[in-house]
């Protein structure tokens, strides 16, 4: 499901690049100081337990610190079951900026992040063995879904970073992921 879909932001309709292909996606999202790649994990069991997931992924993480420089390495993930889903989802939705970038491996699932800068949205569709960083500052959102299941690697230098909220509206204007991951599959 990795793409990379950059649209001006006054134009949700039509995206000016559209990309499947990791090395566009990497040299795109460079130029907003984005990092992306993909890394070869090793299969994830069904019901494996925390501890002995990051022990499974030990050498990945430690690479990507060494990479990144964090020093917090934290498993988040969420299921449909997860409680107030919908409003979960709804504040996820919403352009935001963290005061520290954080840096997200994609064990299983898939979500899709928005970074808006320049005059410009950056769709950024992450699945499964995607390595995507957050710059500071930079304004973003993520989409998990109806109904999300997934499970990520987040490495920062702080245990949870404070997350700055802007007043824009732009969110409700792009495409959400039902639209980008079913018109994927047609």
């Amino acid at each position: 499901m990795s793409f990379l879909h950059v649209y001006h932001e006054a134009d949700s309709d039509q995206p000016l690049l559209t990309t499947h292909d990791a090395y566009r996606i990497s040299l795109e999202l460079s130029s907003i100081e984005v990092y992306f790649d993909r890394r070869e994990l090793v299969e994830v069991p069904v019901g494996i337990q925390q501890q002995q997931l990051v022990m499974l992924n030990n050498e990945t993480a430690t690479e990507i610190q060494q990479l990144s420089g964090r020093r917090y390495c934290d498993l988040r993930g969420m299921s449909p079951q997860y409680p107030d889903l919908a409003l979960r989802r709804e504040l996820l939705c919403t352009e935001s900026s963290n005061d520290e970038e954080s840096w997200h491996l994609f064990l299983r699932g898939q979500a899709i992040f928005y970074f808006h800068l320049n005059g410009r949205v950056y769709v950024v569709g992450c699945d499964r063995e995607d390595l995507i960083s957050v710059p500071a500052d930079l304004p973003h959102w993520l989409d998990i879904g109806p109904e999300p299941d997934f499970l990520v690697l987040t490495l920062s230098n702080a245990q949870s970073p404070d997350l700055i909220a802007t007043a824009s509206d732009i969110a409700l204007r792009f495409p959400r992921f039902e639209k980008l991951v079913d018109g994927m599959a047609a």
